[in-house]
């Protein structure tokens, strides 16, 4: 007995009209996929995972967090990465020019034209930005709200925009998105801001240039190709160093003080003080050695670090 699917692949392949739709229908559905993949990439996914956990942390710093509803959880969570998202994919629209001149950046969707027109990336990023910030409204309140625009407003109009190509301070100012985002947690449910939440955001605030500078002194040259006033094309690997170093230290010191004035314990405590000196003590070695390789090792340690911080303050819940 013929098998019925050996007789239907065996009608396609002796049917040249059906074969050709067969392949039609198969580059269409892989250009379909093609460009949802394009359209995600636009979206920026590990920054707005990163963006959403700090959210979740000024959430759980709350008082008697656990106590509350898990679908004011999922709401900010959601909330917050459409609004993110958002604000990445204006960011690709925005810099669509000058991405084109950077060997980091030329092979964005919009840089290759593999999305067909940029006007679909300015629609697709307002219309998941206007949905994070509505759904985020319903869900959690105005507080909350006005923190998690804040946080888009300043990513793609303050900085984008204004500061990115204009000013050596531009992550600095660049860095208040995750501070707001912190604050749109630390709001969500009772709408008003915690010693937590001002702690939390001040250390994200230190935080992100911190950690962004190591990056952009790999990536010197292309900035400056791009016309980009970064940091270390600005004043120069060792002084560059000097700022990352202090960046740290403020960073660290406001780790410690969420440990005595805000609701973590002990246990948070220790964690972020070795954790801390880790980190300051290599931040201490680079001023000596300035090679590639240690500021991408510290750009790998300051992420480490912040994700041990909030694997920390959740710890400390069970300790």
């Amino acid at each position: 007995m013929i098998s019925p699917h050996v007789f239907y692949w065996g009608k396609i392949m002796s049917d040249p009209i059906t074969s050709t739709e067969a392949v039609q229908v198969s580059v269409k559905v892989k250009k379909e996929a093609g460009t949802v993949a394009q359209f995600l990439a636009l979206t920026k996914p590990r920054i707005y995972i990163a963006i959403a956990i700090t959210a979740l942390m000024g959430l759980a710093l709350q008082k008697d967090f656990t106590q509350y509803s898990f679908w004011i959880t999922l709401s900010l969570v959601v909330s917050t990465i459409l609004a993110s998202a958002g604000g990445a994919v204006l960011n690709h629209y925005f810099e669509r020019d000058t991405d084109s001149l950077m060997d980091r950046t030329k092979d964005r969707p919009l840089v290759t034209g593999s999305i067909a027109s940029p006007k679909q990336a300015l629609y697709f990023g307002w219309a998941i930005t206007i949905l994070g910030n509505l759904l985020c409204y319903v869900t959690l309140g105005a507080w909350a709200t006005f923190w998690l625009f804040l946080g888009f407003f300043t990513y793609v109009f303050v900085y984008t925009l204004w500061v990115k190509h204009r000013s050596q301070w531009n992550v600095t100012l660049g860095g208040l998105c995750s501070s707001f985002a912190v604050l749109a947690g630390d709001t969500a449910i009772s709408g008003e801001i915690s010693t937590n939440g001002i702690i939390l955001s001040f250390l994200l605030f230190f935080w992100n240039p911190a950690h962004f500078w190591n990056l952009a002194v790999l990536f010197q040259k292309d900035y400056a190709k791009a016309g980009i006033p970064m940091l270390p094309h600005m004043v120069g690997r060792k002084n560059t160093q000097w700022f990352i170093l202090l960046h740290v230290v403020l960073t660290v010191a406001s780790s410690i003080f969420l440990g005595i004035f805000g609701s973590p314990g002990s246990f948070y405590l220790i964690v972020a003080s070795i954790a801390g000196v880790l980190l300051i003590l290599a931040n201490i070695q680079n001023l000596f050695l300035l090679s590639d390789k240690t500021f991408r090792r510290n750009f790998i340690c300051a992420n480490m670090y912040l994700m041990i911080l909030f694997i920390g303050i959740a710890l400390d819940f069970f300790v």
